[in-house]
């Protein structure tokens, strides 16, 4: 038995120039080995989600560079809002990517924005958790991916939590009563965390540049590699998924860093 297979992208903070460098790290130079690691592997999907943080210098540049990259594949791909985003740019270069919705047969998707403008933690409108109880009450034949850059969980960094989804409580009231709901993927912490919270799979995944280090109550950067999420969605409603994290791949990073 086979599924619908899923990319997941997350927190590329890519700069409009290439000598842009977010804590000594190229962040363009990185994302783009990711993406011939994607290009490469046998794992074809069949679309592509970025869960949010695309830019860091929040240039018109960098969401062009990056829809340029995803266009090179003829797979559909969505991108959400981070709190490092420009929403009016994000449309502006991609109107398709903004879809919230995306129907994949037994599977539907569904993007929502957690940004607050001008501030780092996130928080769903009434709007946004309107819209997706509609598509969860419609289509409860419908397995779901929920997808959104603020964690809705406590991920045992203090500095983290501080700045994760405000109303989180709020939104796993939404979606409490639907057992559709199979998984909620996140970005934002920029690592690797899998966990299940009322029989719903949540999962956040490392960034395609730098790497903040688990279970810290203060900022710490971590060495691990720049990495993506590969997804398969089963007819069943069960996930398979891992983290791929770039081979032999070496990112400049300044460790001493306390806060970007």
């Amino acid at each position: 038995m086979t599924g619908t297979r899923i990319i997941q992208l997350t927190d590329t903070h890519l700069f409009g120039s290439r000598d842009g460098r977010l804590m000594g790290a190229d962040t363009n130079q990185s994302l783009q080995a990711v993406w011939e690691q994607i290009q490469s592997s046998s794992f074809n999907p069949d679309a592509i989600l970025v869960t949010g943080d695309l830019t860091q210098d929040d240039s018109l540049e960098s969401y062009q560079s990056l829809k340029t990259l995803l266009d090179t594949s003829d797979k559909p791909y969505l991108w959400t809002c981070g709190n490092h985003d420009v929403l009016t740019l994000m449309h502006q270069v991609s109107p398709e990517a903004m879809n919230p919705y995306l129907d994949l047969g037994s599977w539907q998707i569904i993007m929502m924005n957690s940004q607050i403008p001008g501030q780092i933690p996130g928080f769903l409108s009434s709007k946004e958790l309107q819209l997706l109880s509609q598509h969860l009450s419609q289509n409860p034949d419908k397995h779901t991916l929920v997808a959104f850059h603020h964690p809705a969980y406590s991920i045992e960094s203090q500095w983290l939590d501080n700045i994760s989804l405000k109303n989180a409580e709020q939104f796993m009231n939404v979606i409490k009563p639907y057992p559709n709901v199979r998984v909620v993927l996140n970005g934002h912490i920029h690592q690797e965390r899998d966990q299940f919270i009322q029989n719903v799979r949540f999962l956040s995944t490392p960034s395609t540049c730098v790497q903040f280090k688990p279970k810290c109550d203060n900022f710490m950067l971590d060495d691990r590699r720049p990495g993506y999420r590969e997804l398969e969605l089963m007819p069943d409603g069960s996930v398979n998924t891992r983290v791929i994290r770039l081979e032999g791949y070496s990112l400049e990073l300044d460790l001493a860093a306390n806060g970007y």
